[in-house]
């Protein structure tokens, strides 16, 4: 009677998390997306010294959003461009979100100094209070959607403005068919320093994948209005951007060179034809802070032009370090979970090979969850558990079998001692146990964040599974026995 009862609370703590975790997981997202995350220290860049770019007289920057440098290659108009100045290979660092790269662009900070690192559709109220174009009198921005962005940004005027939600741009519809205009004119305005920021591209990345027919489309449209507004003002020095590239089915947010590296061009008075190599993002931040004749924030680490041109970055440097007692901690808690599992098992079959199968089909199937992957973020994760699912009858069955041989407690430590300890040392590492505990940060650390929302699923499901049968083998006991034999009687006596 005592294993029963033990065998049943087992099997409600099971159930329990296998109910809870998917909640967890939600929560963990919205961390993810929402909170700013602890400030901390820039990636180390090859320093030197050597000149900037002079200042220029008119200032006029295009962002292009979500454009990637395989497509921007293909753009009539961007390409000519790019020819005739300074073309770049630009590392937008990590993560590769729109707002978080714009305020590093703006302000020469990277996102790890900043802060902000994901802000979905959160804008900055008020906006910041340090930045280039904060610091350029009559600077202008105009956006095609999405004006929170550059309403965050510190411009002195923005478009579209806001509607009674600062995320919402005012008269969304009629702005339409009126944002060109004002983008053209604010290019061939007097201002010193003019934005413009085309979206087009990145929506359609967003709903059709970068090599679809939608996207090469949104992209040619965007590189007509660079031909548009470049020929309203070729007299001023331009600066050709994008923040951030796209995943081939769509997505991005992560740390894969597709959509961390991207196309940069300075085209204009003093600008010579050049191909430069690697450059970080902050880098174009001092070459427009340059153009404009304003000053960094002195924590910037980026470098005058010529220095960055001779020291081109290592291909993933920008990418932000674990810090080394996360990463110390992390590895700890996984050996802990290797240790038990060694202890538990005590044949190859009782191994949690339904945990080691299941990674392995969803990376095979679906491929690396990072924070580009559209799967990782959806509700319910049904893209993600599909892959795993023909694993879990494996627990199901290791269980059944284990339970037959030996305790429930080494029966249990063989299966889930992994998968927990993995689980564990992700959330370490990314920095979710903060945020899981109520803090309001975000816990976005590349690679590990990102293995975050399918570990927490798959663990659910590995402990429902589990739970089954334990459950399963506990009615079997209780029920399934033969009746004891009678005594048997001795025969009659014959007097």
């Amino acid at each position: 009677m005592r294993e029963r009862i033990a065998a049943l609370v087992v099997v409600a703590l099971l159930a329990a998390y296998a109910w809870i975790a998917p909640g967890v997981r939600h929560r963990f997202l919205h961390d993810v997306i929402t909170w700013d995350a602890p400030k901390s220290q820039a990636v180390e860049l090859p320093p030197g010294i050597g000149p900037g770019l002079m200042p220029a007289p008119r200032v006029r920057v295009i962002l292009i959003d979500g454009l990637s440098a395989s497509t921007a290659h293909t753009l009539t108009t961007w390409s000519s461009l790019c020819k005739r100045g300074l073309d770049l290979d630009v590392d937008v660092g990590f993560p590769t979100v729109s707002l978080p790269v714009e305020v590093s662009l703006w302000t020469g900070l990277t996102q790890q100094q900043t802060g902000i690192v994901f802000r979905s559709d959160r804008p900055l109220v008020p906006p910041l209070a340090k930045s280039i174009p904060s610091d350029v009198p009559g600077s202008r921005a105009v956006a095609e959607n999405h004006g929170y962005i550059v309403r965050s940004i510190g411009f002195a005027s923005t478009l579209p403005p806001a509607a009674d939600s600062p995320v919402k741009d005012r008269d969304a519809e009629a702005w339409k068919t009126k944002w060109e205009a004002a983008a053209r004119d604010a290019v061939t305005s007097d201002a010193r320093l003019a934005f413009v920021h085309v979206l087009r591209v990145d929506t359609w990345g967003h709903r059709k994948g970068r090599d679809s027919d939608e996207y090469n489309q949104a992209a040619r449209e965007a590189d007509a209005i660079l031909g548009r507004l470049y020929a309203a003002a070729p007299d001023a020095r331009w600066f050709l951007l994008s923040d951030h590239g796209h995943l081939a089915e769509g997505g991005h947010g992560g740390e894969e060179r597709e959509v961390r590296q991207v196309e940069h061009c300075i085209v204009g008075p003093g600008i010579e034809p050049r191909r430069g190599g690697l450059v970080h993002l902050v880098d174009m931040s001092r070459a427009i802070a340059d153009s404009v004749g304003v000053s960094l924030d002195h924590a910037s680490r980026a470098r005058p032009l010529m220095v960055a041109l001779h020291e081109p970055l290592e291909q993933d440097i920008a990418v932000p370090r674990l810090p080394l007692h996360r990463g110390a901690l992390a590895i700890f808690a996984l050996a802990l979970g290797i240790a038990a599992t060694v202890w538990g098992v005590r044949r190859w079959w009782l191994a949690p090979l339904w945990f080691i199968l299941g990674c392995i089909l969803l990376l095979l199937v679906r491929g690396q969850p990072t924070l580009s992957t559209p799967m990782l973020y959806a509700p319910e994760g049904r893209t993600m558990y599909l892959a795993w699912l023909p694993a879990l009858p494996l627990a199901t069955a290791a269980t059944w079998f284990g339970l037959g041989r030996l305790p429930l407690g080494r029966v249990l430590v063989a299966q889930l001692a992994v998968p927990a300890a993995a689980l564990v040392a992700n959330l370490i590492a990314c920095g979710g146990w903060s945020a899981l505990l109520g803090a309001e940060t975000a816990p976005v650390v590349p690679h590990f964040t990102g293995y975050t929302s399918p570990l927490l699923l798959l663990t659910a499901h590995g402990s429902a599974a589990v739970a089954l049968a334990v459950l399963a083998r506990t009615v079997r006991s209780a029920f399934g026995r033969q009746p004891p034999a009678e005594t048997p009687r001795s025969a009659p006596s014959g007097d």
